[in-house]
């Protein structure tokens, strides 16, 4: 690899000629994290910041103000069609959601009443607009604003930071953010600066597009695959290269690795590391109805056909590979359930949903989303697939029983198989020709012939028209030609498991984990007068305990091990053990059946066979039956002994049996009018719930929403309010401290505010503020200040001239209209100033 250090290193920005935009979404509390922030940052930084915050529609923002007192650059808010410019911060106006285009912001006004993420919004827009320049950074703020455009901005390749919850005022947006697993920095503001920083000037690695690519030493390359692998599982060797390249560049921009061989070094090291390495590669990000037009169409040319030509008997097999988190796989599940309501008709839909990523797959089985999903899933299916829990939402068990979520590797563990749909999306778009080929080639043997593939939109099966046939050309659909073929298909060599049978002395019983037939005193104290072969039994007939040559009449079959008495015994004693276990459970006493013609491995035996219980001491040993096999000798045992009589026997097991079988169904029918009972109050209870629920889930979105706002509002107001109270004193100061007299009347004339020293001329205390000016007497009798100052409020032309108090002072008096920032008159300023002080002073 050609080595570029750190002092010829071109910022990114510069390489295309404009600048790195950083994109911040805050919220509540956002107001302190971003002074911080912008305290921090360099004026001079060369990049551009567009802040996005929950603004009330209401009130006019003061962000502008207030952060441009903490920063040098210029501080605006954004209007529509704005270019981007450098060392810059634009801020969101309210009632828009803002997004980027062609190096332009674009404001829409959002419809009030709705739920609004203009967040996730912007944050999308950023890494369709910048792809992996892409800079999101996620602040204070309650509720998930965020969390879905860090997804789509880590899909490009982008860089997301989240503010360390524990240094937020609200952690609910950082710590959403931080749940999805795709922040590749957790950090204060001030340190949010500085890795912003390192990103800007760290040395590109991966060139534009038509440049020469500076990953040229294959031998590093290697180690990193083999270093993968290994910890994986996975052969990355023919994904595409430039995205492998630039995952690793981004980690090597995270743990600031000054070159690749130092990053190699330290994924050698560092198996967390390969890790994050392998789920950057892996970046799985998907959403409910991704392209919902796709979806659409879906449903009604793939899903119908379907359902409506299947037979009642074969069930639906429908395969999600490269499922992630199993939105997509949650969404096909969705459609099938509408399609089987909208043709009242019963089906058995099985959807084998896969990914590689074990991690993803252990999310997806759980079926609990964030409130993201607001924006993919319409109030109709959100209120009827799914229960808020917790501020989460989790899937109906209706949907969940639909679906089989396991890890697999679909390009080397074998396929499933008589599939009706595959659902492949947006996951061939990371593979090489030569992978893409060995998964169409998958996909050609896995489905039935008529069957259906679903591609991302931005993939296609064009290539091998002969095998899979354009159904809906724009949304991917695909439908299968069974009888088509292509040599260039070969099918790929599968991993098939090993699968070795299991030694039933190797399997632990759970009794037996559980020590809880360990006694050997029990059982020797019962069995020391008995030497023929025996075996004890549990309640639930599983063996616990073998004794003599008991091979003749018990045989361990191969493969699972299972202890079950009536899986591996004799059938030629099958019926009479049924029938002696029977009556000694009913009668609490030893039964023995003689005369059994057993057809044995060493020949055919004539045995007597006898079923007793067991009396231990322990807690434990209630319900243990013990069962000997007797041959050519005479059991004293008390109990019931008779002679086998296969007939007497058989009639006598079918009358027990009949008898558990009328008291089961009628504690069956018991248990169901219950039930039912039960299930109808259930049903009229949980319809209310459910009503008062969406009312009360409606109210309380709307509610965060204002609340949010107003808390910004209220931070904004609170900082001007400490700025108008040091404006206050300081102009109390100054008017106190003056030598200069100042009289402020309103339109009136009544008095608003004054110094001390003119009030010895007029004689006015505290409490006169508010009252009519013409009320007083003052020190100049030769003066009509009253008439003057209405001759000001009427011809806006200021009095000065010079005026004698009573003292003999000499002063300088002026009344001049007082003037607002909008030039509005408000009423009047009279200032008197003592000659001989100033000219004292000069």
């Amino acid at each position: 690899m050609a080595v570029v250090n750190g002092a010829d290193a071109v910022n990114q920005s510069s390489q295309k000629g404009e600048p790195l935009i950083i994109g911040i979404g805050a919220s509540a509390g956002g107001l302190e994290a971003l002074q911080q922030f912008f305290q921090h940052m360099p004026s001079n930084s060369g990049l551009s910041f567009v802040v996005v915050q929950h603004l009330s529609p209401d009130y006019r923002s003061l962000m502008a103000d207030i952060l441009g007192k903490h920063t040098e650059m210029k501080v605006m808010q954004a209007e529509n069609e704005m270019s981007i410019h450098k060392n810059t911060v634009y801020l969101i106006p309210p009632k828009n959601n803002m997004t980027l285009k062609g190096g332009k912001l674009l404001l829409t006004e959002f419809v009030n009443g709705t739920l609004n993420h203009p967040i996730d919004v912007f944050f999308s827009s950023l890494a369709e607009e910048q792809k992996d320049r892409a800079i999101a950074v996620v602040m204070s703020g309650t509720g998930s604003d965020g969390t879905g455009g860090i997804k789509t901005v880590k899909e490009h390749g982008g860089l997301v930071i989240v503010q360390e919850p524990e240094t937020a005022k609200f952690d609910g947006m950082p710590r959403s953010a931080i749940n999805t697993g795709l922040a590749d920095f957790v950090l204060s503001p001030d340190d949010i600066v500085d890795e912003i920083l390192n990103f800007s000037n760290y040395p590109t690695i991966v060139k534009t597009q038509g440049e020469e690519n500076l990953f040229s030493d294959e031998e590093s390359f290697t180690r990193i695959y083999t270093i993968m692998k290994k910890v994986s599982g996975i052969d990355f060797t023919n994904y595409k290269r430039t995205t492998v390249l630039r995952r690793i560049e981004r980690r090597m921009v995270v743990t600031h690795s000054k070159s690749l061989a130092e990053y190699v070094n330290l994924l050698e090291a560092d198996t967390e590391e390969v890790r994050v390495l392998v789920k950057e590669i892996l970046i799985g990000v998907t959403n409910f109805f991704r392209d919902p037009s796709f979806f659409e169409k879906l449903k009604y040319n793939v899903i119908y056909p379907i359902v409506e030509h299947a037979d009642e008997k074969e069930p639906i097999r429908v395969w999600s590979a490269g499922c992630s988190t199993g939105e997509e796989a949650y969404s096909i599940a969705i459609l099938f359930h509408e399609v089987l309501e909208e043709l009242n008709a019963q089906r058995d839909i099985k959807i084998f949903a896969t990914d590689v990523d074990t991690k993803a797959i252990e999310q997806a089985g759980k079926g609990v989303f964030s409130e993201n999903i607001l924006d993919d899933v319409s109030s109709e299916r959100l209120a009827k697939y799914f229960s808020k829990k917790n501020e989460q939402y989790h899937i109906s068990k209706e949907i969940r029983r639909m679906i089989i979520f396991a890890p697999h590797n679909m390009l080397s563990d074998p396929p499933f198989g008589k599939l009706d749909l595959i659902s492949c999306r947006n996951v061939m778009i990371y593979f090489q020709p030569v992978l893409q080929k060995s998964l169409f080639a998958i996909f050609h043997s896995a489905l039935k012939k008529g069957g259906y593939l679903f591609l991302g939109k931005s993939e296609t099966a064009g290539e091998y028209s002969n095998v899979f046939q354009v159904l809906c050309g724009a949304e991917k659909i695909y439908v299968h030609k069974g009888e088509g073929k292509t040599d260039e298909f070969r099918p790929p060599a599968f991993n098939i498991p090993n699968i070795q049978a299991i030694s039933p002395r190797m399997v632990s019983l759970p009794d037996r984990n559980a020590g809880s037939y360990m006694p050997e005193t029990t059982y020797m104290n019962f069995l020391e007068g008995f030497l023929p072969a025996s075996i004890v039994v549990n309640g639930s007939n599983n063996v616990i305990h073998f004794f003599g040559n008991y091979s003749d009449y018990i045989s361990i079959a191969p493969g699972r091990a299972t202890f079950n008495l009536f899986s591996i015994i004799n059938k030629d004693l099958s019926l009479v053990v049924s029938t002696a276990l029977n009556r000694c459970r009913t009668e609490q006493k030893a039964v023995t059946y003689t005369g059994i013609v057993v057809d044995c491995p060493a020949g055919r035996r004539v045995i007597d066979l006898t079923v007793s219980p067991v009396s231990g001491r322990g807690k434990d040993d209630s319900g243990l039956i013990a069962v000997l096999f007797v041959e050519n000798k005479k059991m004293e045992i008390d109990g019931v002994t008779e002679k086998y009589d296969v007939d007497t026997t058989a009639a006598r097991r079918i009358a027990d049996l009949e008898q558990e079988l009328q008291e089961s169904q009628n504690d069956l029918k018991s248990t169901i009018g219950e039930l039912e009972t039960v299930n109808e109050e259930l049903q009229a209870a949980n319809e209310e719930l459910l009503t008062a629920n969406e009312e009360l889930q409606s109210s309380n979105e709307e509610l965060q929403s204002v609340n949010e706002e107003l808390y910004t509002v209220n931070t904004e107001y609170q900082q001007k309010l400490d700025e108008l109270t040091m404006l206050t004193n300081d102009l109390s100061n100054f008017l106190s401290s003056t030598m200069i007299g100042i009289l402020f009347v309103d339109s009136d004339l009544n008095i608003r505010k004054f110094t001390e020293y003119v009030g010895r001329e007029f004689q006015l205390m505290e409490h006169d503020v508010g009252r009519s000016f013409q009320i007083f007497a003052h020190s100049f009798p030769e003066e009509d200040i009253i008439s003057d100052s209405k001759e000001v409020l009427k011809n806006l032309a200021p009095i000065d001239r010079e005026v004698t108090s009573m003292n003999g002072r000499h002063y300088t008096l002026r009344i001049a209209p007082y003037r607002t920032t909008e030039n509005s008159i408000r009423g009047l300023v009279i200032t008197i100033i003592d000659s001989l002080g100033v000219n004292a002073k000069d």
